[in-house]
């Protein structure tokens, strides 16, 4: 082939490089210049074909993208309510109320059976009065207030008609009365070994000025009471009666 030909089958981008190969092609026999050149034709007609093709995809979609785009099916609106009632709030069932503590008392002075009693919360003094047997015909209950509402531990004293109103005396005929005796001090319950007075241990039940009195030189000998149950060490106070009186003392 001459170089005319070579120029007219080289595009121009590649004929500088087909200028190169002449010499080489030159040297082939016809045989294998057909086989190259039929080679090179056959490239050629490839590489336009894959152009071609590259083309026209670029503008094809799909059936099968399309039609699964075409098939879906408009999303479903839900209308929302304008004012949606809350869920009703659930109560805790109301707790019982916590039950008062007893009372516990002491009754002593003018009834029918002083001692220690339990009352329940709320008791009046009349309770405890009523509790210890009622007063007795020589109580002065009117010395009292019968509707005052009691305390833990407090002692209720029914004093007598004798230590609440004078006796006429008989060396004078006026109808003058003697002063009234001082009312007994109010003690509140439970009281301290250690500490209380002997009239205060007078209030005890059972413990009278003697044993009162004998308490007060027991502890003046030992120092102080180191425990409730060393009333047993004086004299006069056995088991029983420091059952009795044990609610109502303390050691501090």
């Amino acid at each position: 082939m001459s170089r005319a030909g070579i120029s007219v089958l080289c595009p121009k981008t590649f004929r500088l490089r087909c200028k190169s190969m002449y010499p080489i092609w030159e040297k082939l026999d016809p045989k294998e210049k057909g086989y190259l050149l039929g080679f090179y034709l056959l490239s050629l007609a490839v590489v336009g074909l894959l152009a071609y093709g590259v083309g026209r995809g670029q503008n094809v979609v799909s059936p099968a993208i399309g039609a699964s785009v075409n098939a879906t099916p408009p999303a479903e609106v839900i209308p929302l309510e304008s004012n949606p009632e809350p869920p009703p709030a659930e109560t805790e069932p109301a707790s019982a109320p916590p039950q008062d503590s007893p009372l516990v008392v002491h009754v002593a002075g003018a009834v029918k059976k002083p001692g220690v009693y339990t009352l329940p919360s709320g008791s009046r003094v009349a309770d405890a009065i009523e509790q210890a047997g009622g007063a007795r015909a020589d109580a002065d209950t009117n010395a009292l207030n019968l509707a005052e509402a009691l305390q833990n531990g407090q002692q209720v004293y029914v004093p007598a008609k004798t230590e609440t109103h004078a006796e006429p005396s008989p060396t004078r005929k006026t109808a003058s009365s003697t002063p009234q005796a001082p009312a007994r001090k109010q003690v509140r319950f439970p009281i301290d070994l250690n500490r209380a007075s002997a009239e205060e241990l007078e209030q005890l039940p059972g413990i009278g000025a003697v044993l009162a009195q004998r308490i007060v030189e027991y502890r003046q000998q030992v120092g102080r009471f180191q425990s409730v149950d060393e009333l047993r060490n004086v004299r006069g106070i056995g088991p029983k009666r420091l059952e009795q009186i044990r609610p109502l003392v303390v050691v501090r």
